[in-house]
């Protein structure tokens, strides 16, 4: 059995219909369709749908099937999925936090220094209020983060004044 017989019966399942999966779900030909499906019933031993002037309805054990090859081609879409997934390098990622409305001035220089230093590193962006950027810290969804000092955060604060820090700011 293949991934396209049950594609072909699920659509065909769904539409009540080979002429209507055949042409608007399928882009196929009907009677190409009908050997398609004629010959996975012959592989399953089931009649899987019984065909009448209205269309096709499922037999029990073509409703019995239908959830099958619902999860069969949800497994296979999954599993090409991861492969595609593992595929491709995922790149670390460095994410810093920012107060709401206190980045734009220099948050786009910063970021362009960044991505010209570290290039194989994705650089991700967040706002927020002091707090909140202190317990992100804190649960390590960012790396850096520039706040206003909070007493009770249990960090280690450095101060932007300096010159480093200002050539980037400024």
């Amino acid at each position: 059995m293949e991934l396209r017989h049950l594609r072909y019966f699920v659509a065909v399942a769904e539409a009540g219909s080979m002429k209507l999966a055949a042409a608007s779900r399928l882009h196929t030909a009907q009677p190409s369709l009908s050997r398609q499906m004629r010959d996975l019933e012959r592989e399953v031993g089931a009649a899987m749908f019984t065909r009448g002037v209205r269309g096709i309805e499922l037999t029990a054990a073509g409703r019995a099937f239908l959830d099958h090859a619902r999860l069969a081609l949800t497994q296979a879409e999954a599993a090409v999925e991861a492969a595609r997934r593992a595929a491709r390098p995922a790149k670390p990622t460095f994410a810093i936090g920012f107060l709401t409305g206190q980045g734009a001035a220099w948050l786009t220089r910063a970021a362009r220094i960044l991505s010209d230093e570290l290039p194989n590193i994705e650089i991700r962006v967040s706002s927020g209020f002091s707090v909140t950027l202190a317990e992100d810290l804190k649960q390590g969804r960012v790396d850096i983060a520039f706040l206003r000092h909070e007493p009770d955060a249990d960090l280690a604060f450095r101060s932007c004044l300096s010159p480093s820090c200002r050539a980037i700011i400024d």
